[in-house]
């Protein structure tokens, strides 16, 4: 059975309001799941629009929410802002004023996380000292590739409201890291899970903690679900990257929760009867 090198757990667009909501037991939701999986990740992935109105009191119960379960899985928070957060309070609570461009190495695996904001607007962008940045990052390859973290994708969807909201001109990135050893880019702000490809590299979209879009409305209409989000396993197999979109839900009903050992013995039975012949 072939198991992960690195897992990372993205948590992406919870929204959390100045005043306490249904975004913050939404998060508490999910992190419950996480707890409970026993999955011990390499790290946390924050993927923007953490605060909804970037308040000091957004980001104040949002630590408090995160930091004691990451303590617990013994793996660090790797955070990037979204067009809801404001940079200075998101940097000095969850970056503790460091910055948001940067290199996080999770043993031989390489993050790199850009900031696609523009203050004052929801679309993204990469400015040119952010692009060439990233091609000094990548001018040498890490020992186990490099994951792209950013929040705005760089990927069309066919929601008519968010892509006008994507990151412009995503063809300046795409010649970026071409050629690369970035094997995954990962990012938010969409609200529906959705995967892609730029320059030939996977692109997933992640799904949000909150509101989901829904792509296929009715005819001239906008319609959005709630409690339909979820969270993204992210799990590196040697060469490459796995992302798994897993359900987290107020009202979902369980069909079976049995132990893992019965529900697989036709499995190991099949697998040795395999092996003896």
């Amino acid at each position: 059975m072939r198991t992960p090198n690195r897992t990372i757990l993205q948590l992406s667009d919870p929204h959390l309001e100045r005043a306490e909501s249904d975004a913050d037991a939404r998060l508490a939701r999910a992190l419950g799941a996480v707890r409970a999986s026993g999955v011990r990740p390499d790290a946390l992935l924050l993927s923007g629009d953490l605060a909804d109105d970037g308040s000091d009191e957004a980001y104040a119960r949002l630590r408090a929410l995160v930091a004691p379960v990451a303590a617990e899985l013994g793996c660090p928070v790797v955070a990037l802002p979204g067009n809801h957060d404001l940079t200075d309070p998101f940097r000095a609570a969850l970056l503790d004023g460091g910055p948001v461009d940067r290199v996080e190495w999770l043993g031989g695996l390489r993050v790199v996380v850009l900031d696609t904001n523009v203050p004052g607007a929801a679309h993204g962008v990469l400015r040119d000292e952010q692009l060439a940045w990233l091609a000094e990052q990548l001018a040498a390859p890490a020992p186990d590739g490099t994951l792209l973290a950013l929040h705005h994708p760089p990927i069309p969807t066919p929601h008519p409201l968010m892509i006008r909201l994507a990151l412009r001109r995503p063809e300046r990135l795409a010649d970026v890291v071409r050629g690369t050893d970035v094997r995954q880019i990962v990012c938010g702000h969409a609200h529906a899970a959705a995967a892609g490809t730029l320059a030939g590299i996977p692109v997933w979209s992640a799904p949000a903690l909150t509101v989901t879009m829904d792509p296929v409305s009715p005819a001239g209409r906008l319609r959005a679900w709630a409690d339909l989000g979820g969270i993204t396993r992210l799990d590196l197999f040697g060469q490459d990257w796995i992302a798994t979109h897993v359900p987290v839900s107020a009202g979902a009903t369980v069909l079976y929760d049995d132990p893992l050992a019965e529900r697989t013995a036709w499995l190991d039975a099949a697998e040795a009867q395999e092996g003896g012949d």
